[in-house]
């Protein structure tokens, strides 16, 4: 059953409300619901597995904001206002829109009592449990400060890899579309004004030509059947990837895809870094860390290979007998995070670790294009042969028969 429900609800001066909130049944939802003098109008519940982009670290506007919010709220607390007062001054978007709504809730949960943390955690689909631990052990050490100034800067570079490599793809997918919608006015404009030319004439169309003939036929026949095949692969597909089973075989798929598999990896690697050094710096122990973790990475594969990491550790097993166990987790990472734990500076190798593959990231998105190129020369050459060979040798023919 789903641990995240979404709810619409009407307020005691019948205003409606809606939001997310994380509960063990709707029962519950509308528990909490009646403790905030809300009356439920509908509770439905979200599919509690993640559903990342193919880099597992793609951000929507709710990140963005996310990130504006940590730095303001690092920036005031570090000029010493206190964070109710901070809470009071950070607006960000329109302002009954759903983010200020959450702040306000925050702020009114911190004034009775509750800690930072804890208020956070009403809120999940906003607030990360990540996010949540670090706040935590931030408030417990007294090193808040830092610990949202790290986080801020976690965010801001999670970010910026994250349009780096829409700005990279953006191109190829662009080729891709355009060589698709090319071959889709060939198949069903330019090839069937051939047949009606070429049969009054009695000329024999060669083989490329009546393939793509053949082709148009199907789909204008049987376009029904196609689209319904279409759409119900994709629900099958998302089925089996909402199992734990499914979600593994299909993420390990991912990191094996050439060239964008390295992206995956090394991208999460950054990431788990970047929050492993946050988590560590806070005063949280590594175990404890790497198990947080390995439920936050978005690909499986990854966060089953951390989990055994995590395990290792705990068990007081050496690191170099992993090699056989973690098929994706980069040896080099692995040799840091050795070293730093033995020399005592974990957390600068941490972020040697972080700001290694965040350049890898940055470099090969950038590069994305050069290294899809030939990719591309291949896929535009079998076009461009495919069309001269359906389009050209019927007139070839054409021209032979009128010879003789």
């Amino acid at each position: 059953m789903s641990d995240t429900f979404s709810y619409k609800a009407r307020n005691q001066f019948g205003k409606k409300q809606s939001g997310v909130i994380k509960a063990n049944s709707p029962e519950k939802v509308a528990s909490i619901l009646a403790e905030q003098n809300l009356i439920p109008i509908d509770i439905k519940g979200i599919d509690s597995l993640a559903k990342p982009g193919l880099f597992g670290f793609m951000k929507g506007k709710m990140y963005e904001s996310l990130i504006i919010f940590t730095r303001n709220l690092s920036t005031l607390y570090k000029a010493g206002i206190p964070i109710l007062r901070a809470l009071s001054i950070i607006k960000i978007g329109p302002a009954e829109g759903y983010f200020n709504k959450a702040t306000a809730k925050i702020r009114d949960l911190i004034r009775s009592g509750t800690s930072l943390s804890e208020a956070l955690g009403e809120f999940p689909d906003i607030f990360p449990s990540i996010y949540r631990s670090a706040i935590s052990a931030g408030e417990l050490s007294g090193k808040l400060d830092k610990i949202l100034d790290s986080l801020s800067f976690m965010l801001e570079k999670d970010m910026e890899l994250n349009r780096q490599i829409k700005s990279s793809v953006r191109y190829p997918v662009m080729v891709l579309l355009a060589i698709v919608a090319a071959f889709a006015v060939l198949i069903t404009f330019v090839i069937p004004r051939f047949v009606g030319f070429y049969s009054k004439m009695g000329t024999e169309l060669p083989a490329p030509t009546q393939a793509l003939i053949w082709l148009n036929d199907i789909i204008s026949n049987y376009w029904v059947i196609i689209l319904g095949g279409m759409v119900i692969t994709i629900f099958i597909l998302k089925k089996i990837y909402s199992t734990s089973s499914g979600r593994l075989f299909f993420d390990k798929m991912f990191l094996n895809i050439p060239i964008f598999g390295d992206l995956i990896i090394k991208g999460n690697i950054a990431r788990f870094a970047h929050m492993l050094q946050i988590l560590i710096a806070s005063g949280i122990p590594l175990v404890k860390a790497l198990e947080t973790l390995s439920g936050v990475i978005k690909n499986s594969q990854l966060s089953a290979e951390i989990k055994i990491l995590s395990e290792s550790f705990r068990e007081g097993r050496e690191i170099e007998n992993l090699a056989s166990d973690l098929h994706f987790f980069p040896d080099m990472a692995l040799q840091m995070i050795k070293i730093g734990t033995e020399s005592g500076a974990l957390e600068s190798m941490l972020s040697e670790v972080a700001n290694h593959y965040t350049q890898e990231v940055e470099y090969k998105s950038r590069h994305l294009t050069a290294l899809l190129e030939p990719i591309l020369t291949i896929v535009l050459g079998i076009f461009v042969l495919i069309v001269a060979l359906a389009i050209f040798l019927p007139m070839w023919n054409l021209i032979s028969a009128f010879r003789k």
